[in-house]
């Protein structure tokens, strides 16, 4: 069984011995049942991760000792960001998930016409919270080492009026593929999908007004949590490191 990788948002140093969080000693306790001596790898966040031992277990509380460093270098050169319109339940936690392991670097939640999530202030931090905690399960069985941010959910055009860069928007009624995009010198992209039943016609046309391309993957239609992954994995293919 591969060894566990655990994600602590603490400092972590060679040779220290911490107490880790309840999550993570219920976790490695309770489900992975480990004893000491059982190898576990920590990770903060900030691009490394270390390899720890578990030296003692008791109830909710795992102390482990910190002991080597190692450089984690899986990041794409591409810079990917999604835009999503908010999906029904678990279709937004698999979007989220399988967009962190195929590399994406910042996810925004986005409320549109033809959204069928509605969440007021309180619920959209908690939903924020728990797609927050979806990328860093999705970090650690993924073997990165930063972790992506989930920004808090907006109305696209409230987005739009904050957005600087290059974004592709994506569409199954234009012609553009993506044989004809050209990467910026930044290797900076952002990419907007809509939610079930996609972008209205208004929607688009303000995306293009604000400096997004209309792009068509090929020639069926995909549903909200096929297209960002089917289009996060071609451009990773095209410009990035898959493949």
């Amino acid at each position: 069984m591969p060894t566990p990788r655990i994600f602590e948002k603490i400092a972590l140093r060679e040779g220290e011995t911490l107490t880790l969080s309840l999550n993570a000693a219920h976790y490695l306790g309770h489900v992975r049942r480990m004893h000491p001596g059982d190898r576990v790898i920590l990770f903060n966040g900030e691009g490394g991760e270390y390899a720890a031992q578990v030296l003692e277990l008791k109830k909710e509380k795992l102390t482990v000792l910190v002991e080597s460093y190692q450089a984690v270098a899986n990041e794409s050169s591409l810079h990917l960001e999604l835009a999503q319109g908010v999906a029904r339940g678990e279709k937004m936690d698999l979007i989220i998930q399988k967009s962190v392991e195929l590399g994406v670097k910042r996810i925004i939640p986005l409320f549109t016409e033809r959204s069928n999530v509605k969440l007021d202030a309180d619920k959209r931090e908690k939903r924020r919270q728990h797609w927050q905690a979806v990328v860093i399960s999705a970090c650690e069985q993924s073997g990165r080492a930063w972790v992506p941010e989930v920004a808090m959910p907006l109305h696209l055009e409230e987005w739009l009026k904050t957005f600087r860069g290059r974004g592709l928007t994506l569409s199954p009624h234009v012609m553009n593929r993506l044989s004809t995009l050209e990467l910026p010198a930044d290797r900076k992209l952002t990419l907007l999908v809509g939610p079930e039943g996609g972008l209205s016609e208004a929607e688009i046309a303000l995306t293009e007004q604000n400096g997004f391309q209309p792009l068509q993957l090929g020639p069926r239609i995909l549903r909200t949590e096929t297209a960002p992954l089917a289009a996060l994995a071609a451009l990773q293919g095209r410009f990035g490191d898959l493949g």
